[in-house]
């Protein structure tokens, strides 16, 4: 008997629904897809509603479910009428229920229902391999999965569970994670999910350089692997080594690394609100304002051990940093040319003149310098980066504009009170001060 089973026995019986459970859902699956196919008749582009998504494929997992129903719409039609039909089939699905927009490819839209998130997504009607939107191959991945034994399908949902509780489930650009398809294609490749974990305590690096690879088997052109970060993957091979060395439930639960609460007066925080955005396009934003703001900082002297955001998915947002040093020496070096380039030595002593304190030659015929530093502490430059007197740093218009007009720099215990009455910035600074799992 493998030392793990004891454990898997009772994650087990974490992650099969109820008869009740189930029975609720179909009730309301069903509920909803009749609802979807009356108003999909009102368009003669559909050519069919189904049901997706981890409750059509009979993975999904108690008290994390949602339903995904596609509207198949005839390949021929025009962009701008297939988005149209899209969303108008889901509004009148739904109507009556509370609603949004969300984006991927295309829009689509989601609702809650009985507590249920709801997303009806439109896809193209295409044979397979004759793709025309990233929908188009959901149901190829439903008829797929259905078709694996009920044994198989509650392996995936260990290790669906098991990558929820490591914290590297979802493909989400917040999470750039493991999908629910991705899980369902390793049990499928490996047989279980202790082989998948033991496959990922093992994990080479692919030849092809990539870092991780994962072909779709219902298109093999496409690489599942390209929407996990390097942090994920590494985070769920540490996971998969820490889980087989000392096993236990609690990585069915929630399970983190070792946090170091005196770390906490080491992060620097840029809090800043905005205009409410949908998640995906605010992940990327931040995502994309992290890497521009600590680009700037270095360019300073600055060397930053550890970034990353934190937000509370609607109008308010964070910056955290962990610097090697927070604080500079007053005066810096600059390397010059060497002295056979006449005009850029020239050019170089000029430019410095007035706020050189030393000049000099060093053994390579180089010309250096000595001059004050502009910036000495960290929290004034990262303030004069987030209100835009650096100039432009690469955000989007509705960050920028939110960090312009909000931004404010705090640390030590102004910011441990701010994060007191904010969970969502506690929790991202616990996250920045925390080891990553199966590193002790």
């Amino acid at each position: 008997m493998s030392r793990l089973t004891p454990v898997l026995k009772q994650a087990s019986r974490l992650v099969v629904p109820t008869r009740t459970e189930v029975a609720n859902l179909s009730r309301l699956s069903s509920m909803l897809l009749a609802r979807t196919r009356r108003a999909a008749k009102r368009f003669p582009e559909v050519r069919g509603v189904l049901m997706g998504g981890s409750f059509a494929k009979g993975t999904w997992l108690p008290d994390r479910v949602d339903l995904d129903i596609f509207v198949k719409i005839d390949s021929a039609t025009p962009e701008g009428r297939f988005e149209k039909v899209g969303l108008e089939v889901g509004a009148l699905a739904t109507r009556g229920y509370p609603v949004g927009k969300k984006y991927a490819q295309h829009p689509y839209t989601e609702a809650a229902v009985d507590g249920v998130r709801v997303n009806i997504v439109p896809c193209f009607a295409v044979k397979a391999g004759e793709w025309k939107s990233a929908a188009d191959r959901s149901p190829y991945h439903v008829e797929l999965v259905e078709g694996i034994p009920q044994e198989k399908k509650d392996q995936v949902r260990l290790l669906k569970l098991f990558m929820n509780g490591v914290g590297v489930y979802g493909a989400e650009i917040q999470q750039q994670g493991f999908s629910g398809y991705v899980a369902e294609v390793l049990v499928i490749k490996h047989g279980s999910f202790e082989s998948v974990i033991r496959w990922f305590a093992e994990y080479d690096v692919p030849a092809n350089g990539k870092i991780f690879t994962l072909p779709d088997p219902v298109d093999e052109g496409r690489d599942l692997g390209v929407a996990v970060s390097g942090e994920s993957l590494g985070r769920m091979v540490l996971a998969a080594r820490e889980f087989l060395r000392r096993p236990a439930l609690a990585y069915f639960a929630r399970m983190s690394g070792m946090a170091h609460r005196s770390l906490e007066e080491d992060v620097v925080a840029a809090l800043f609100s905005h205009k409410v955005l949908s998640e995906d396009t605010l992940w990327g934003e931040l995502r994309k304002t992290l890497k521009h703001v600590v680009r700037h900082l270095e360019v300073q002297g600055f060397r930053i051990a550890r970034a990353m955001a934190a937000s509370d998915n609607a109008s308010r947002s964070a910056i955290l940093l962990i610097p090697e040093f927070a604080e500079l020496p007053e005066v810096e070096q600059r390397v010059g040319p060497t002295v056979d380039r006449r005009k850029d030595v020239e050019a170089f002593v000029s430019t410095n003149s007035k706020q050189s304190r030393l000049v000099w030659v060093d053994d390579d015929a180089r010309v250096r310098l000595l001059r004050p530093r502009r910036y000495t502490r960290l929290p004034v430059l990262l303030e004069d980066v987030i209100r835009g007197r650096v100039g432009q740093i690469g955000a989007s218009k509705e960050i920028e504009a939110g960090m312009k007009k909000t931004g404010v720099v705090l640390q030590g215990r102004a910011l441990a009170r701010k994060a007191s009455s904010s969970k969502w910035l506690r929790d991202g600074i616990r996250e920045i001060t925390s080891d990553a799992i199966g590193t002790r």
